[in-house]
């Protein structure tokens, strides 16, 4: 007879913890043995929606003791597979959401400018505007790219707690931000305001007006967006 084959660390750890917060199984229903488990993931891979897999792949990204070269070779396979999604593998690792690729790519790009200026809470907020995104909340998700936007206005001057223009408008006095982009994105913003489910509560309808295509596209502008609102602001103090 052949000896049984057990699930090594680190995956033991990482795929009992899947078990047991992911999957809600009990802790006396686990069983380690490598045939066992590469069944259960093979079957709930093949049948399960897309974004149930996601968040699979998701948790175990982001377990404490997930390989970090796993995390880069995940990201090269969605790029390889040339999926409309993208790996932030910055901690906590992040599935990132885009009509292509190099969008995706584009936004991973903004979130490290973010974080290595110290915009801390404004990828948080992208981060949270891909997880929207991921459960179908797009209202949720158009919202928290804006407040990403927001988070960096309030870095640019304290009067844009509420409201962009401030913020745009000091730019634009020192010519860091031209006239036509400030005017299109205080009017993208105006969409974001006016949209019922957005930016106020529900009044008589189900739903905000908004589905993927413009979730997707808002976490890539306001992603954009704030990154440059910090490059120009950086750029205009060092003149």
């Amino acid at each position: 007879m052949f000896a049984e084959s057990w699930i090594a660390a680190p995956w033991d750890e990482i795929l009992h913890a899947k078990h047991v917060h992911l999957d809600r199984g009990s802790l006396d229903k686990w069983d380690p043995r490598f045939p066992r488990v590469r069944y259960s993931l093979r079957q709930r891979i093949e049948k399960w929606p897309f974004n149930r897999v996601f968040d699979l792949i998701q948790f175990v990204l982001r377990h404490p003791r997930c390989p970090r070269g796993f995390v880069k070779q995940m990201k090269k396979t969605f790029a390889e597979c040339r999926l409309a999604y993208t790996i932030d593998v910055a901690p906590p690792p992040t599935i990132i959401p885009a009509v292509t690729p190099e969008e995706g790519t584009a936004v991973v790009e903004s979130l490290g400018e973010l974080r290595e200026a110290g915009l801390d809470a404004s990828a948080a907020h992208l981060r949270d505007a891909s997880g929207n995104i991921h459960v179908g909340d797009w209202a949720g998700a158009v919202r928290e790219s804006i407040h990403a936007v927001e988070s960096v206005a309030r870095k640019l001057d304290p009067e844009a707690s509420s409201n962009l223009g401030p913020a745009l408008k000091s730019l634009e006095r020192h010519r860091a931000l031209h006239p036509a982009l400030r005017e299109a994105f205080i009017r993208l913003y105006g969409y974001a305001s006016d949209e019922q489910g957005i930016r106020h509560p529900l009044l008589d309808r189900t739903d905000a007006q908004v589905g993927r295509d413009e979730a997707v596209f808002m976490l890539g502008a306001c992603a954009s967006f704030a990154s440059y609102l910090w490059r120009k602001h950086v750029a205009g103090e060092t003149r």
